[in-house]
């Protein structure tokens, strides 16, 4: 029987993701990335001397990868060294004051409490009840599950747990349901921050984005040598599976014949055949029709006013001063 072919466009880890899965179940893998290495946002930027990361630089929910690439008969945590953080992360404000949280519910409660008082310090643990509540119910039956709508997730739920599904639907945007919590603008201002993890806004976007106060209470990991060691990882992996990786590759074409995928064209010309096609980029790319306009016609049409951006990162090789930095 003849393998499967399947290109995958763009390395970033969700195309290396797929990448790896595929090649560890015999699918011939090619992953084509326009950028001179992998990683998407997961990358460096040079400085004299060093390098420093420039996307991600949060590492969580670990055993996503661990059952990555355990699937590929693989153990993660030989693969890379980390160091579990105390520190979840270190804010600061512009009236100087600072604030720790940790992994540990009782030592954020207390600085919480040394900074805000009392009330707040209670606040946050009502806080990380509700946000645990949200993930547990949610982990499985919507993060882990492909597609996911109110009809497939009651399914998977069941009916003994539906009480607890209709109570994690968000209701109210994640700002709203903060102000249960929370009346310091400081901490209002903080946990807010989890809706720009997805480039919304906290006055739009869903609380069901606390729970990811929740996975972070889990466990945040230090990645020797910069967060760009667990792309380097999931490409060797990916490789040691037999997956191909081409970058400086970019493709300009998903070139589609009687209604089913032919390959892609790259920017050389060249003509890389597939019988599917994986594209690990912005789903707005293909309905502007910068992959052609065959493949246009097959993404529901949506009003695209602006550009994908989560975040406008600044990379500074500098001297602090202040207040000590907590670097993940």
């Amino acid at each position: 029987m003849t393998r499967r072919r399947v290109v995958v466009v763009g390395a970033g880890a969700g195309g290396l993701s797929a990448a790896l899965c595929l090649a560890a179940r015999g699918v011939e893998v090619t992953v084509l990335e326009r950028a001179g290495g992998v990683g998407g946002k997961i990358r460096a930027v040079g400085v004299p001397g060093r390098e420093i990361d420039a996307g991600p630089t949060v590492f969580t929910m670990r055993w996503v990868f661990d059952e990555l690439f355990a699937a590929a008969g693989k153990e993660f945590s030989s693969a890379l060294t980390l160091e579990r953080a105390d520190v979840l992360a270190r804010h600061a404000w512009l009236d100087g004051s600072t604030l720790d949280l940790f992994s540990d519910e009782d030592r954020s409660a207390d600085a919480i409490a040394a900074l805000c008082g009392p009330t707040e310090a209670a606040g946050y643990r009502r806080f990380c009840q509700r946000a645990q509540q949200i993930y547990d119910v949610l982990e499985r039956p919507f993060m882990a599950s492909p597609k996911p709508n109110e009809i497939s997730l009651a399914f998977r739920v069941g009916v003994r747990e539906l009480p607890q599904l209709l109570r994690a639907i968000p209701i109210r945007p994640l700002y709203a349901e903060l102000q249960r919590y929370f009346r310091d603008p400081r901490l209002l201002q903080l946990f807010g921050r989890y809706a720009t993890y997805v480039g919304s806004s906290p006055y739009s976007a869903p609380s069901t984005l606390m729970l990811i106060a929740h996975s972070e209470r889990l466990g945040v990991w230090r990645v020797s040598g910069g967060m760009r060691q667990v792309a380097a990882a999931m490409r060797d992996c990916a490789v040691g599976q037999g997956a191909s990786i081409r970058v400086s590759a970019e493709v300009t074409q998903i070139r589609v014949a009687g209604g089913c995928v032919q390959g892609v064209v790259l920017a050389d010309g060249s003509f890389v055949a597939a019988d599917a096609v994986i594209f690990n980029g912005d789903v707005a790319a293909l309905e502007a029709g910068l992959l052609g306009e065959q493949v246009s016609t097959t993404i529901p049409r949506k009003s695209v006013a602006t550009r994908s951006l989560s975040a406008a990162t600044w990379c500074v090789d500098a001297t602090t001063s202040g207040f000590d930095l907590s670097h993940h």
